[in-house]
């Protein structure tokens, strides 16, 4: 049995690095409140970040947007996808739901399956959502390039107007169809080392460059990156070992380093604009260069916050794929720091909210 029983979506790796955060935080906070996830994020993931107090059980309640690789979208086939499950939905809500009433959970949290709230609203169950988008403002996005789904948007509408509230993240979609949002600070994870300590750790001389190649769950495909070994002053990190990558390319040891400290030690990272990779750059103070992602809603917003607040330059995807970096990566770290702060205490503000939830202090109405 859990207080509170927390979805996430399994898409890509930045909706579970925040609910760790959050959860983490309400486990040192709150100790006494008891929480229990329900995701098909990496499991490996899970294990790495999240306080081993909290039970992971896989489940499917949605499927974010199919990818190819972290850049280019399978948009028509995930509106199919979505509308093909409908009839699995139905059954996992009812499932859900009186797993919620059974077990005794006090409130669902959701970052960001839109099922969640409907199986919470038929057990009787308060429902939070905490995210910078629901899935219902992106799939719109796609249903303007592939007309004919409005059954799509439709189902996912109705689910988010059963929740309660929205604990609404920056970079945040310009509507949503849930009534009551209370905004609230950056959730991201921060290093607290020094940079010459990691890069010591890493064996990596103080006066050489660090580019942080990071990718996430989906990675990058059709990329040579033969044209780094020119740039003889700069030591790239890559999360695997690449076929025939010169030797400035260093594949990071599995599990020896926690990510945000990777950042922190990396004089740029190099990634698309993901909100896991936007918010520890942002929160590390380290520079990014980001190359776009197709047509996803989101990637404006993220694009605006990190040169808003922080230090950042776009690549083309061909210059990317072909490591053709040297320019972009001498541009950007000339680059003057921004005079704008965003406060980054979000798993604080968020963890003390839903504690208070739980209490039953917090007006929501079931």
């Amino acid at each position: 049995m859990s207080d509170i029983r927390y979805y996430i979506t399994g898409h890509g790796l930045g909706h579970a690095s925040r609910s760790c955060q959050i959860i983490n935080t309400l486990r040192r906070r709150h100790p006494e409140i008891s929480i229990e996830v329900v995701s098909t994020a990496a499991l490996w993931f899970f294990r790495g970040f999240l306080d081993p107090s909290v039970s992971v059980r896989p489940l499917a309640l949605d499927f974010g947007v199919l990818q190819q690789d972290s850049l280019v979208m399978r948009e028509e086939e995930t509106l199919r996808t979505y509308r093909a499950f409908f009839p699995e939905r139905q059954r996992l809500v009812a499932a859900e739901a009186a797993s919620l009433r059974s077990e005794g959970v006090r409130l669902v949290a959701a970052d960001i399956p839109a099922a969640a709230f409907a199986a919470a609203e038929r057990a009787g169950v308060w429902s939070v959502g905490i995210s910078n988008f629901t899935w219902d403002w992106i799939y719109a996005g796609l249903a303007e390039r592939h007309p004919g789904y409005d059954d799509v948007l439709a189902s996912l509408e109705d689910d988010y107007r059963r929740t309660d509230r929205l604990l609404r993240l920056p970079f945040h979609a310009p509507e949503s169809v849930i009534r009551t949002i209370e905004d609230q600070p950056l959730v991201a994870r921060v290093s607290t080392f020094d940079k010459g300590e990691l890069r010591g750790q890493m064996g990596i001389p103080l006066d050489r460059r660090v580019g942080l190649i990071s990718f996430g769950g989906f990675g990058l495909k059709e990329f040579d990156p033969t044209p780094l070994g020119r740039l003889t002053d700069w030591v790239f990190l890559t999360e695997t070992a690449l076929p025939g990558a010169p030797g400035n390319l260093r594949p990071i040891p599995s599990g020896r380093f926690f990510y945000p400290d990777l950042v922190k030690a990396a004089d740029v990272v190099i990634s698309k604009p993901g909100y896991g990779i936007v918010s520890e750059c942002l929160a590390n103070d380290t520079a990014c260069l980001y190359t776009g992602r197709g047509d996803f809603r989101e990637q404006a917003l993220l694009v605006a916050g990190l040169h808003r607040y922080g230090r950042a330059r776009e690549i083309s995807n061909a210059e990317l794929r072909g490591g053709k970096w040297r320019d972009a990566l001498e541009l950007l770290l000339q680059q003057s720091r921004p005079t704008e702060t965003l406060a980054g205490n979000g798993d604080e503000v968020i963890a003390n909210r839903l504690a208070q939830l739980v209490r039953g202090s917090g007006e929501a109405t079931p």
